[in-house]
């Protein structure tokens, strides 16, 4: 996308890069009454190809370009009166390439940026757990690492060109189903990074959809720090996200003392690390809850944080990481297959980006206009209390943002148009 900074006065040549689309010269009328005189533009002449702005006037003058040995003959008066108009046209010279550009609106269709994101996903021994995916009592139960497997499967299938996504494992695949540190291995580094169309890169690493073998605790701490410290390690311009699945409450705290409280107390760690990604790095945590009950776990040993409540401590999590769903239940939870792909579906469609890049800076940033299918969108200045776009801060504007249910219709149409105009002086 590009924009036209000249003004018609200026014959400098332009060294910024233009679009490839060549625009019909720009025709500007101004009557003359001028009395006694008739212009006559002798056109200019370039010793190797190279073009120059030239205008007409009514005074003797000579026009020069600036740029590779190139000449403009001189503009001779001639007395006589006239009451025709006059033609303005501007030639630019770019990167070699000569372009009539006029200052006119220059209109593009573009899509928001897409968000950096990734799924944080929980491979405990509590995932082979079989449950009614379907709510069909008549057909299978099937293990809901199987369930979870199919819907990310789905989802990275329909969402592999709006997001840039990764993958991580808690705990990772050599963690073992044992009271020992070994159920609590997580990677240094995330399974998969953030790339592009990265589907093809992250279904092969998830243990096997009909996987029986995948144990462990829920080290979902670890599990977040990874994936965090790799989000950290991106551009923070370009929207930062976590979706974290989990079937229980967290434990494998690095700070436990023994290994009782290694799996039996509740991993207070957590909590912090999401409060801190969203208000220190402004990266939200969406988070979706397998098969969570309302109710406190049993006071046994039996690898699960006794005496808390998994459904609050989720609840807790979604709030801190600044994605709490209105009313009681802040976070998305799935009671089988079918709500658990429609909860990921409901936080992708959330979580797509409203920020639209610019190619280049607008030359004329009160002129742009943004649409939406005929529909043109308001510029405001504050996105928390208005619906419509602002630029992003600071200049120049190198992108701009959909606020309210401008946002909201942005995701549903999957882009906008969005004009430059450009000032004839």
């Amino acid at each position: 996308m590009s924009g036209c900074g000249d003004n018609g006065n200026d014959t400098q040549g332009a060294t910024g890069t233009m679009m490839t689309t060549t625009l019909p010269p720009l025709t500007t009328t101004t009557p003359s009454t001028t009395t006694g005189t008739e212009t006559d533009t002798t056109a200019p002449t370039t010793t190797d190809g190279t073009a120059t702005a030239t205008e007409s006037t009514t005074t003797p003058t000579t026009t020069e370009t600036t740029g590779p040995t190139s000449t403009t003959e001189p503009v001779d008066t001639t007395a006589g009166p006239t009451t025709e108009p006059q033609t303005s046209t501007t030639t630019l010279t770019t990167m070699g390439t000569t372009t009539d550009t006029p200052c006119q609106e220059i209109s593009v269709t573009v899509q928001p940026v897409k968000p950096n994101t990734m799924l944080v996903l929980d491979k405990s021994g509590s995932m082979l757990q079989k449950w009614d995916a379907d709510a069909d009592p008549v057909t299978p139960d099937v293990t809901r690492w199987y369930s979870l497997y199919g819907v990310v499967n789905q989802v990275l299938t329909d969402f592999n060109d709006k997001f840039n996504f990764g993958m991580n494992l808690f705990p990772s695949k050599n963690a073992l189903g044992e009271y020992k540190m070994t159920a609590c291995l997580v990677n240094d580094q995330v399974e998969v990074p953030v790339a592009e169309l990265n589907k093809d890169a992250i279904i092969p690493v998830l243990p096997a959809q009909s996987n029986m073998t995948i144990a462990g605790g829920t080290p979902t701490a670890l599990g977040m720090t990874a994936a965090l410290n790799h989000l950290k390690s991106l551009d923070p311009a370009v929207p930062r996200i976590v979706m974290l699945v989990t079937d229980g409450a967290a434990n494998c705290s690095t700070t436990a003392p023994n290994l009782t409280e290694l799996f039996e107390v509740y991993d207070a760690n957590l909590p912090p690390i999401v409060g801190d990604a969203f208000t220190v790095d402004s990266i939200p945590t969406y988070v979706i809850g397998i098969a969570i009950d309302n109710a406190p776990n049993p006071n046994i040993q039996d690898g699960n944080p006794n005496m808390i409540n998994p459904y609050e401590k989720l609840n807790e999590l979604a709030t801190l990481g600044g994605t709490a769903k209105a009313g009681d239940e802040k976070f998305y939870s799935a009671k089988n297959a079918i709500e658990l792909s429609d909860a990921l579906n409901a936080i992708v469609q959330d979580a797509q980006s409203c920020i639209i890049p610019l190619e280049s800076p607008p030359a004329f940033p009160d002129k742009t206009i943004v649409k939406l299918g005929n529909a043109e969108i308001p510029m405001i200045t504050d996105c928390a209390n208005e619906s419509g776009w602002r630029y992003i801060e600071p200049m120049p504007y190198t992108a701009l943002e959909l606020c309210g249910t401008a946002c909201a219709d942005l995701k549903i149409a999957g882009a906008a148009d969005v004009e430059y105009y450009c000032d004839a002086g």
